[in-house]
């Protein structure tokens, strides 16, 4: 069951995003580099970190990394969050990564024991991408790091924060979750967290699973993280709704706060798509949301 979800899953990221070949390394850093500073990091894996255009390195700035889900690529996950064409803009440093090939060509991050390292290949997801964070502060003063990423993208961003990966303030998840087995993450340092999820998603889940390939819900991945910041559990916000997916009518997603009492300032918003789905339909200005959430310094409520 579980792979056969994954597999309908890449059909439907193929059709909604209407996915061609990848552009190659090449091409893509060509047309970054048009407007941006563009330099390559992971030698024979190799990833893009892309900087607003004239950017200072000694001047500290935040950095960006964003992960595609299971079947995708950077480029369409780029295309799908928008991230590259803010960088000059919002002014922060963007890690574009790839997953690698399985052998059914599929590319993925080996982020939990649900998603999505189907054949057991038991790549080290986690030492590459810290590398790749390495790598990018030879290039610049890294501020604060924050990763996002779509499903197994979502997976592996929650992997990277209960791995206490150094640096890394908050992450942003659509669609993804983390592991069935809360003490996998029991030591890791408080971190903010958006969890976004519909609750007509067919591939994770709203509620989790549990059985064979068990893993979190949204509501409780967002708990766990709020009560690893010890934040008050007893007295959540409720913000006013948004309407982010184009495809349901009015404010459908419901959003719910912790903050009360958090330590380290975290915040912990869990933004609930109400009859949304595993790739939501978003307005173009989504990729601004997100950012505007991720570098809010109090995560005041920025996003009306």
């Amino acid at each position: 069951m579980r792979h056969d979800k994954i597999c309908i899953f890449a059909a439907l990221l193929s059709l909604t995003l209407a996915a061609c070949g990848e552009i190659s390394h090449t091409e893509l850093v060509a047309d970054l580099s048009k407007n941006h500073i563009v330099h390559t990091l992971g030698g024979q894996r190799p990833a893009l970190l892309v900087l607003p255009a004239a950017h200072d390195p000694e001047t500290p700035i935040p950095l960006v990394l964003s992960l595609h889900g299971f079947t995708s690529h950077l480029a369409q996950h780029d295309r799908y969050f928008g991230l590259s064409k803010r960088v000059n803009d919002a002014r922060f440093a963007l890690i574009m990564a790839n997953g690698t090939r399985d052998p059914d060509g599929h590319r993925f991050w080996n982020a939990t024991d649900f998603c999505c390292d189907l054949h057991n290949t038991q790549v080290d997801d986690v030492k590459y991408l810290s590398g790749l964070l390495e790598e990018a502060a030879t290039h610049i003063a890294v501020e604060r790091i924050f990763a996002l990423g779509h499903s197994n993208g979502g997976f592996m961003s929650y992997r990277l924060a209960c791995e206490g990966i150094p640096g890394l303030v908050a992450i942003a998840s659509l669609a993804g979750t983390s592991f069935s087995d809360p003490s996998r993450c029991a030591f890791a340092s408080p971190v903010s967290v958006l969890q976004i999820h519909g609750t007509a998603d067919e591939v994770v889940a709203y509620d989790g699973s549990t059985g064979e390939h068990e893993y979190a819900g949204a509501e409780e991945v967002a708990l766990r993280w709020a009560a690893l910041a010890r934040c008050n559990l007893t007295d959540p916000e409720t913000l006013p709704s948004l309407d982010l997916d184009q495809d349901l009518d009015g404010p459908e997603t419901v959003r719910t706060r912790y903050r009360t009492g958090c330590r380290n300032d975290v915040t912990i918003d869990l933004w609930t798509i109400e009859q949304g789905a595993h790739i939501p339909h978003f307005a173009p200005d989504f990729g601004q949301r997100l950012l505007e959430w991720l570098f809010s310094d109090s995560r005041a409520d920025t996003l009306p």
